[in-house]
């Protein structure tokens, strides 16, 4: 039987084998970089991506990032293996273009520009509307330009059917947070939607649609809003007189303002109303002299009227707890809260709608909730029930012109088609500006 012995490698074959396996994975590499490079469109992740090994002269290749949470534009650059003379280079210039560092945020885009081996450059995206441009000519000298888009603005209107809450219900229908919003403080004066908004219920809005390149940018300005229940049927259409002066008024010209909130928040849900109940944690039964309102922990918690604050501390059960006095002998008590507003100090004014304080659970509480009271003179009155006096209405000398723009609104709400519940397409029908 034939025998095989095994011969030794001499060491120049070792060292021949492992040049072959070192060249093999670096030509690997390179191979995948240059791929990679070239499919560059958007670039998600933190890895570490550097230029091609060896791109067309002309080519120009783009890679798209974001700014990471905690991250400013150098450490994304350096990310993106740009060199410190570069990153320097490109502060100076958007310095010089008046660009403020301290707004930029996580989420921003960064686009970065190659040409063949060359870094030529980045576009910073402020926003869908505003960008920055820095371009590295052929001496390697930096310059930057502020770039705005232009924004067309349509009216739109959208109406629909209350089904669980206005919040879903106008998000169903493409509207975004900042629109509902913006809808329940025009009419937060006359409705409380925390209790009074029913399923069935309809509503309608008129509104500016900013579009950038004829896609969905944001809502503008909200014209006319309109909302029905079974018990109410409240419009509030925008009016700046002459003067420039501007406020929500009903078709009668009367402002939807009142010189006190119907509610200190904006969205949330009664758990507790004005009467005698069962103490969850005390196990009695006793009167209860206020609202309870459950809203996540941190929610602000606004002052119903102008006022002065006459209290900013814990008080027994109540936790921390503001207390506001008005005018008329109206006291406004804000209990469990988390912390105080800004300047929230006794001896102070305070405006209608600023912050006395946040959601929370201190004092006598199972969860974070607001509890919410309000004393006439001396005596707690049941928060749901009170009916303020209206802010000033329309002057009578421009009533008639009032008349008109509200007529205006009307028409366009009656003619206008609904709203496309996809914020990216253009509208179904839309309507030049005024």
């Amino acid at each position: 039987m034939e025998s095989f012995e095994q011969v030794p490698k001499s060491n120049s074959s070792r060292r021949v084998v492992i040049f072959v396996l070192v060249g093999s994975v670096v030509l690997f590499s390179a191979i995948i970089a240059g791929l990679k490079l070239q499919n560059w469109k958007r670039h998600h992740g933190p890895q570490t991506v550097c230029a091609p090994l060896i791109p067309s002269p002309e080519s120009t290749y783009y890679g798209g990032d974001r700014l990471q949470n905690g991250e400013v534009l150098a450490g994304l650059l350096s990310r993106w293996c740009i060199n410190t003379e570069r990153i320097n280079a490109i502060y100076n210039a958007l310095e010089k273009a008046d660009f403020n560092f301290r707004r930029m945020t996580p989420g921003d885009s960064v686009t970065l520009i190659y040409q063949g081996l060359n870094f030529r450059g980045i576009d910073y995206h402020s926003s869908p509307v505003v960008s920055y441009q820095v371009r590295f000519d052929s001496n390697g000298t930096a310059a930057a330009v502020r770039v705005t888009r232009p924004v067309d603005t349509v009216k739109c209107v959208i109406r629909g059917t209350i089904e669980n809450s206005l919040w879903n219900s106008l998000l169903k229908l493409g509207g975004t947070p900042e629109l509902v919003v913006e809808f329940a403080e025009i009419l937060r004066y006359d409705i409380d939607f925390f209790t009074e908004c029913n399923n069935g219920d309809t509503f309608e809005l008129l509104a500016d649609r900013l579009e950038v390149d004829g896609r969905f940018y944001r809502f503008g300005r909200v014209y006319a809003v309109h909302y029905r229940s079974r018990t109410d049927n409240v419009y509030g259409f925008y009016y700046q007189d002459p003067t420039g002066r501007w406020d929500y008024y009903n078709e009668k010209g009367q402002s939807l303002r009142k010189t006190v909130l119907r509610s200190p928040l904006s969205f949330a849900r009664v758990s507790s109303y004005f009467g005698m109940r069962f103490h969850p944690i005390l196990r009695v039964v006793r009167p209860h002299q206020g609202v309870d309102y459950v809203a996540p922990r941190g929610t602000p918690v606004s002052a119903i009227a102008d006022g002065v604050v006459t209290m900013a501390r814990w008080n027994g059960g109540y936790g921390k707890m503001v207390e506001v006095r008005h005018s008329g002998g109206l006291v406004s008590r804000y209990g469990h809260l988390s912390g105080y507003g800004p300047g929230v100090k006794v001896g102070r004014s305070i405006r209608q709608g600023a912050t006395v304080g946040y959601v929370g659970a201190t004092g006598l509480a199972t969860g974070p909730h607001l509890h919410f009271e309000i004393r006439q003179n001396g005596k707690p009155v049941n928060p749901l029930k009170v009916i303020p006096p209206r802010a000033e209405p329309v002057p009578a000398r421009y009533l008639a012109d009032f008349q008109a723009v509200r007529d205006r609104y009307l028409a366009i709400m009656r003619t206008a088609g609904q709203f496309s519940a996809d914020t990216s397409a253009s509208l179904i029908q839309g309507q030049p500006g005024f």
